[in-house]
């Protein structure tokens, strides 16, 4: 009962830290699953008064994927009961040019701007509509969510890191007559901090094992599903080679950095 309350007393801050850092990065990943979404729907609609190529946009900005003229067809079919056809054809010369402009990457503010003035100096260009309003909430949007996930993984990193120190601490106490011993008949120190390192590591493998489940099995529910349906997002599926290995490595680097700190400390006292 002892030992389950001592591994438990560090799967759980291991737990809450992987927990954290996998909510973080699924995070990141449905904010750049959105944003590709939304870089798919967003265009910068420009009026010019001659035809425009794409080279020609390219030349003044970067990151363009495509350039479509939006017709005037519609607009002229609605006036060809009201005038004759000739003017219709003057009025066809006379229009200004309509194009759609999309981007390869969901621009910020800034680059929303910087386009605008680049378009504008063209001198051809004389009108430029970036939907402004829209795209600065939808981007500060963005730039919330990523900065609550970052700030709440540091915050728990922290309080993770101090349960563990409290822990390593109390398990150097129980084994430290032990360690006293095998300090006597000149052990190395590898073999004095054996069974710490060996009980990390497990309950390294432990904590990965649990979030893992919870990230595989979560976002089958039907609540879960309902939700993220109604926000239009998908969650990304939980990798079970890669996502794993990296909760692992980190796991592993974290406790047995923790362990090496508090048994060198506790050798120096």
């Amino acid at each position: 009962m002892r030992s389950l309350k001592n591994h438990l007393s560090v799967i759980l801050p291991l737990f809450i830290l992987l927990f954290s850092l996998q909510f973080t990065f699924l995070m990141e990943k449905i904010v750049k699953n959105y944003e590709t979404k939304l870089t798919q729907d967003y265009s910068i609609v420009v009026v010019a008064s001659k035809p425009l190529s794409k080279a020609v946009v390219k030349s003044r900005i970067s990151g363009i994927k495509s350039l479509e003229e939006i017709s005037s067809k519609k607009i002229l079919d609605r006036l060809k009961g009201n005038i004759s056809s000739k003017n219709i054809s003057l009025l066809k010369i006379a229009l200004p040019k309509f194009y759609s402009i999309k981007l390869k990457a969901f621009p910020s503010i800034q680059e929303i701007e910087r386009i605008k003035k680049e378009l504008l100096a063209s001198g051809f260009i004389t009108k430029v509509e970036t939907f402004s309003k829209t795209h600065n909430k939808i981007y500060r949007m963005f730039q919330a969510l990523k900065n609550t996930s970052l700030i709440f993984s540091v915050l728990i990193v922290i309080i993770s890191l101090f349960l563990m120190f409290k822990q390593m601490k109390i398990w150097l106490l129980e084994h430290k007559d032990r360690m006293a011993i095998m300090t006597l008949f000149g052990a190395p120190f590898w073999m004095k901090s054996a069974v710490l390192y060996r009980l990390v590591v497990v309950d390294s493998f432990i904590s990965t094992a649990l979030v893992g489940v919870f990230f595989i099995f979560f976002p089958k529910f039907d609540n879960v599903k309902d939700f993220t349906s109604s926000l239009n997002i998908t969650i990304p599926k939980f990798n079970l080679v890669h996502d794993t290995g990296i909760l692992l490595g980190i796991s592993l680097l974290f406790s047995l950095f923790i362990v090496t700190i508090v048994i060198r400390k506790m050798n120096k006292e």
